[in-house]
């Protein structure tokens, strides 16, 4: 298999995709696809976005590692982030119909640095999250095909940004659609396969428990503890704090979005479930993935290790395709996500208020190009893995979920209160996060993520109720608050 050349078709047919254009472009196009996304079109680019790396080699590792339990806690906040973001979809649209960024919306409410400070969460997200989908194509070429894993990463970059500069957002949406059918055929053909080939109902069973059978308890509280509690903060996290479904929000048709989204959470979580099938074979029979039951190769190559041990080798074509759609579909979100905060938010609002449809398309663009490059050299970082880079960036995404909140369904609170909930959050949570992290301390990691919650909600509503009786006491002694 030539791994280089799977990219290069790969790329030509979205290419294509992205160049077939029917009606006007412009720049309400490229930002929020004319705001006319159906529910159907909207749902497969929710579920395929939502399916980034971690979700394709995240879900089968967990299973392999720790069995049902593992899967599981991976799963249902995977799903249940989309339908939490459903309902909080129509909130933004009902408050802020005409809006295109979330940190947009925080600027018309607060002052500039509360601005900024989200600002600084949605953009380093959006890199990230694109170093993410490198991270995890390059190293899934290099380890099926033997492609140079610098190589990938700069095809990779170069093949989302190509098509992402065509249209914007109406491109990811169109690709978005291929992409998923790419996902879900792939995973029809090659679970069922690797199922029959791997012993059938029997083998999957036999893994339930994670390898060694370490876990046979569905709700095991280490399992809840280590992984449960940072995971489910980090995705119900995901979409508040993250511009690419924000942006989403903004391009449905009036009317849609929910049910966008609801049918979305259904399409996504069929991903997953079916992956984590393949960890439960090789948890059942470690003879399947040897190199990473002897600890060859780390327990995020289960997948393809499975799928090169029990198929033909045209299993592991598909494989690669179906991976190529599920970190192309977020990767080009990213991008385009990226584009919108850097025109809207940063190009307009402060380089260049006047500027006009050409000026801001042409800032949009350049800002997608810039993002690709610094992602790119972030992906090249030795030791840097999928999941360590996951579970930190989602402490970004953690430290503006309960303010976001906040903003949108209480009728008033301290600006100032946002602004250090979340920099404090930022600042505290995720340098503590980082610390436990490096340490390989899971209390800490633990501890830094529940405190991110507590230091970003407290403080709003703290300050909120101290400026209340402020005003009630200048109130009371007859002054204008």
């Amino acid at each position: 298999i030539n791994p280089l050349f799977i990219v290069i078709l790969f790329g030509l047919a979205m290419l294509a995709a992205s160049l077939i254009r029917k009606g006007s472009s412009g720049l309400e196009v490229f930002l929020v696809a004319d705001r006319s996304m159906g529910t159907w079109a909207g749902a497969m680019s929710a579920a395929s976005t939502w399916i980034w790396a971690p979700a394709l080699f995240l879900a089968t590792q967990k299973a392999y590692q720790q069995g049902a339990a593992g899967l599981m806690w991976f799963t249902v906040p995977n799903a249940g982030s989309l339908v939490l973001f459903a309902f909080l979809a129509v909130r933004i649209r009902n408050r802020f119909p005409r809006g295109y960024t979330l940190p947009e919306y925080i600027a018309e409410k607060f002052d500039m640095k509360t601005h900024l400070i989200y600002l600084f969460g949605f953009i380093s997200l959006q890199v990230c999250s694109l170093a993410v989908q490198l991270i995890a194509g390059a190293a899934m070429l290099e380890a099926l095909g033997g492609l140079n894993y610098k190589t990938g990463v700069v095809l990779l970059a170069g093949l989302f940004t190509a098509y992402s500069l065509i249209d914007g957002l109406r491109t990811s949406i169109r690709t978005d659609l291929i992409q998923m059918v790419v996902i879900l055929a792939g995973i029809a053909i090659l679970v069922p396969s690797a199922v029959v080939k791997g012993g059938g109902l029997g083998a999957i069973m036999d893994g339930l428990a994670g390898s060694g059978g370490r876990y046979p308890d569905l709700f095991d509280p280490y399992i809840a503890y280590s992984f449960g509690i940072t995971v489910t903060i980090g995705l119900l996290s995901g979409p508040v704090g993250d511009q690419q479904h924000w942006q989403r929000a903004f391009a449905f048709q009036e009317g849609k979005i929910r049910k966008g989204y609801l049918l979305g959470a259904l399409i996504f979580v069929t991903v997953p479930l079916s992956l984590g099938l393949l960890g439960f074979i090789a948890a059942g029979d470690p003879q399947t993935v040897p190199a990473v039951f002897s600890g060859a190769l780390h327990p995020q190559q289960v997948g393809p290790e499975v799928i090169s041990s029990l198929l033909p080798p045209w299993g592991i074509l598909v494989f690669i395709l179906m991976i190529l759609g599920g970190l192309a579909s977020t990767g080009d979100s990213a991008l385009c996500a990226g584009g919108s905060i850097a025109v809207v938010d940063i190009f307009k609002r402060y380089i260049k208020p006047d500027a006009n449809e050409t000026e801001m398309l042409s800032a949009a663009r350049w800002s997608i190009i810039c993002m690709a490059v610094i992602a790119a050299g972030l992906s090249l970082i030795p030791g840097i893995t999928i999941l360590s880079l996951f579970l930190f960036y989602g402490t970004l995404r953690s430290s503006t979920f309960v303010p976001t909140l906040l903003i949108l369904f209480k009728s008033t609170i301290n600006q100032s209160g946002i602004f250090w909930g979340t920099a404090g959050a930022m600042t505290i949570g995720s340098s503590l996060y980082l610390y436990g992290e490096c340490t390989g301390n899971i209390h800490i990691k633990v501890t830094a993520n529940i405190g991110i919650l507590l230091i970003s909600g407290l403080i709003p509503l703290v300050m909120s109720i101290k400026r209340s009786n402020t005003d009630v006491n200048l109130f009371a002694q007859g002054e204008r608050p």
